[in-house]
C-alpha cells in the first residue's frame, strides 16, 4: 500500500560508509531512489535508544544517470559515548515514504 515504488526517493546507508574517529562520526549517504529525495537527518542513539547527536541531510538528487548521488555528513559524539549497542539512522523530512527502510539504520559495534 502506498505511493507505487517508481514514485518514491530512497535514502540509503551501508557498512562502508560509517567511519568513527575519536568523538567523530563521518556518514556517506546514498540516493537511490527513482526520485530526488527530501532534505532529512541522520540521528545517533544510544543502547538505551537516547538521541545523542544529529546532523542535517541536504536534499539528494536521484541517481538517474547511474552515477552515485552522495553527500557526506558529520555528527559530533559527545564525551564518553560508547557505541555498544548504538545505531546511526537516516530519514527524510516527515517521515517521506521509501522504497526501502532497511537500508536506513547501522550499528556502530
Amino acid at each position: 500500500a502506498g505511493t507505487p515504488v517508481e514514485t518514491r526517493a530512497d535514502l540509503g546507508i551501508g557498512r562502508g560508509d560509517l567511519h568513527r574517529d575519536g568523538q567523530s562520526l563521518k556518514l556517506t549517504v546514498h540516493s537511490l531512489g527513482h526520485v530526488a529525495t527530501l532534505p532529512g537527518q541522520a540521528v545517533v542513539t544510544d543502547a538505551d535508544g537516547h538521541e545523542v547527536a544529529r546532523v542535517a541531510i541536504p536534499a539528494l538528487p536521484a541517481p538517474l544517470d547511474l552515477l552515485p548521488k552522495t553527500v557526506e555528513v558529520e555528527l559530533k559524539l559527545p564525551q564518553g559515548f560508547k557505541p555498544d549497542g548504538a545505531s546511526v539512522q537516516v530519514s527524510q523530512q516527515g517521515d517521506a515514504e521509501e522504497v526501502t527502510r532497511l537500508n536506513n539504520r547501522l550499528s556502530l559495534e
